[in-house]
Formats: structure tokens, sequence, C-alpha cells
């Protein structure tokens, strides 16, 4: 314990030694204007670390406004998801009803530029097929449909109405291979009876062999028969096939509307066009 006693005094008295020197040197510095040297050594240590310092701290506010913790990253992502699938779902409905808009606008049109008595309806159902060749619309008796009402849209011919109740009917396409339907090529007038063939097709036929019918001709309803209305276009001519032996053409037609591709229809009062 002396020792350590002995060794402490000493170092006590060393430091204060020390300490005296330097503060004498110091004053010698100030009184004679020169810089004090032990002043700028320890400056020239400790300044690179102070700095250093600084930049580490900086470096770590930095880092913490920056790097989010995982969960709230997470947590951005799924709000973000969530508002991208908001509003994909929005613009497809607006897409949607601005379609629908631009239909019921082109149907309109054609109940003011033609001059017959028509009756707007929707398709509610349709018969489960490749091509379907039959469907329901939401209107019937109540609203003056009737069996044998052409059924028509802005581009064309559709099809007959062959059944109908006090609310709704049926209607079958100008495609079904019952039907059949006075037609003619509106260039040459050239006419004959359309009939459906269950497909992406109709054949005119009954033309005579030297009938005045090219490809690309359009076929429109005849008014035959006083049951479909004259002049509602049915489709073009894709394809003339004439023989000699029979004395007879037939003309394979592509519908310029397709029943499965239609959700608004229009249904010409029996009566009208006559």
């Amino acid at each position: 314990m002396t020792g350590l006693r002995n060794r402490t005094a000493l170092y006590l008295a060393g430091l204060l030694i020390l300490g005296t020197l330097i503060g004498a040197a110091h004053n010698r510095a100030l009184d004679s204007g020169r810089p004090f040297v032990v002043r700028e050594a320890v400056q020239l240590v400790l300044t690179p670390l102070s700095i250093a310092s600084r930049r580490v701290f900086s470096l770590g506010e930095w880092l913490a406004r920056v790097i989010r913790p995982r969960g709230s990253i997470l947590r951005e992502n799924a709000r973000l998801r969530r508002e991208v699938q908001r509003l994909t779902e929005e613009n497809a409905r607006l897409a949607e009803a601005a379609e629908e808009n631009a239909r019921l606008r082109r149907s309109l049109g054609l109940k003011r530029n033609v001059p017959l008595e028509m009756v707007a309806a929707e398709v509610i159902s349709r018969k489960a097929s490749s091509w379907f060749d039959a469907a329901t619309i939401d209107r019937g008796r109540r609203a003056g449909i009737t069996k044998g009402a052409a059924v028509v849209n802005f581009r064309g011919l559709v099809g007959q109405v062959v059944e109908s109740d006090l609310w709704s009917s049926q209607v079958v396409a100008i495609t079904d291979p019952a039907s059949a339907v006075g037609a003619m090529v509106r260039r040459s007038r050239s006419w004959g009876i359309l009939q459906g063939q269950g497909s992406d097709y109709l054949t005119l036929n009954y033309l005579p062999k030297d009938a005045d019918v090219n490809e690309s001709d359009i076929v429109v309803t005849s008014g035959m028969g006083r049951v479909i209305p004259k002049g509602f276009v049915i489709g073009r001519v894709v394809r003339v096939l004439r023989s000699p032996a029979a004395g007879s053409t037939t003309v394979l037609v592509r519908p310029s509307v397709r029943l499965d591709e239609i959700e608004e229809v229009l249904v010409v009062k029996k009566g009208e066009g006559k």
C-alpha cells in the first residue's frame, strides 16, 4: 500500500510539473505571438476525428430517414397494389360504359333514320353452342312484339322473333339452318332466298345463272313476302358459285351481324314496312 501511494504521489507530481511547463510554454507563445506547438498537435490529431464523427452521425441520420422498416415498405406496397386494382376495375367499368353508350347512340340513330316503329330490347340469355343461333330478349307482347318480327341493330338484320310471351321473346338468328329470308344484291337488285348454314356464312340461292353479282357486293333484305322490311343490310358476298348445268347461281354471304356479339337489338313491329 505504501508503494502504491508513493507511485500515485509521483504521478500527480509529474502531472503537476507537466501542466506547469505546458502552461508556461503556452503563456510564452501568447506573449511572443507564436503558435503553440502542443495545441496545434492536439488539433491536428482531433480535427480529423471530429470531422469523421460528424460525417458518421450525418450518415446515420440520412439512413434513418431513407431506410424504412421492411414492414412499413410491405404495407405501402400492399396499399399501392390495392389502389392499382381499384383503378384498373374503375377504368374497365368506364370503358364498358363508354362502349355501351356508343352502341345505344348508334341504335338511337337507326331508330331516327328508319321510318319504322321499333322497340329497343336487350339480350338476356343465349343458346350455348359454338354459334349462338338463338337468344332471349327482355321485351314481349306487352311491348307490342309478336312472332315473325324482324330483329335488327345498327349493322343490319340479326334474325326473327319465333316466340313471344308477355315479358320476353325468343329470337332465331339468320344463320340458323331453319332461317330463310328474301334478299337481294343491293347494287344489281338481283334477288333470291337467303338461308342460314349454322356457321359463319349464309347462302343466297335461286339466283339465275347469269345473275349480276360479284364478290364484296352488299346483300340486303328484299321485302318479299312483307315479313322482313326491305333494305336492311344482311352481309357481304364472299364467293360466287355458278352452275351452268343447273342453270343457277349460289352466293356465299358473310353476315354483317353475329347474334353472339351483340347485347342490344331493335325489334320492328309487325305490319311495319309493308
